[in-house]
């Protein structure tokens, strides 16, 4: 097992470590709900910052390529996996290349990695440094700007009560 080495206080919480395009990220595990392998989205009416929506226990759930919302180059996404997290009040399906790991982390509000000029430098709240490699934590309520979130909230997701039911099947995480 490596060693997390972080420049920042004792570990406070355990993250998802994935990969887009040769990056390593992670979002805290208090935030996702369950892996699954890739799916195809089902096709339709949608709004253009998300690939469609699938189903999940009958709840529709809004999937986003993490790679083009980064301008990252496209990759087959037949290998992919996503992420079914929680953003804000709403649940949604994150496309990543694949996941490394489950590992503790820790924040230093105080300090914040320097910014990069990448299309991610304003989601990432913390850095986690392995002997091999760092990790950009991303904040998964910055994933989606405040108009997103209203577009997601509107006529073409869950009506309130298929929202709290899907929040209900989705409580405990599980790991496909």
């Amino acid at each position: 097992m490596k060693k997390v080495r972080s420049k920042y206080s004792n570990p406070d919480f355990q993250f998802i470590r994935f990969r887009l395009s040769g990056h390593e990220f992670g979002l805290d595990v208090s935030a996702v709900r369950e892996i699954i392998k890739y799916r195809a989205p089902e096709t339709g009416e949608y709004p253009p910052f998300t690939e469609g929506f699938i189903r999940i226990r009958s709840i529709l759930v809004p999937v986003i390529d993490l790679r083009k919302r980064f301008s990252l180059p496209p990759s087959p996404l037949e290998s992919s996996m996503i992420i079914i997290s929680s953003v804000d009040s709403l649940i949604a399906g994150l496309i990543v290349d694949s996941i490394s790991d489950i590992t503790p982390g820790a924040r230093d509000l105080t300090s914040k990695p320097a910014a990069e000029g990448s299309k991610w430098d304003h989601m990432v709240e913390a850095e986690v440094e392995f002997e091999d490699s760092r990790v950009l934590i991303l904040n998964a309520e910055l994933l989606l700007t405040p108009e997103e979130k209203a577009a997601l909230s509107g006529p073409l997701t869950l009506k309130e009560s298929d929202r709290l039911k899907a929040e209900m099947s989705l409580k405990k995480p599980g790991f496909v």
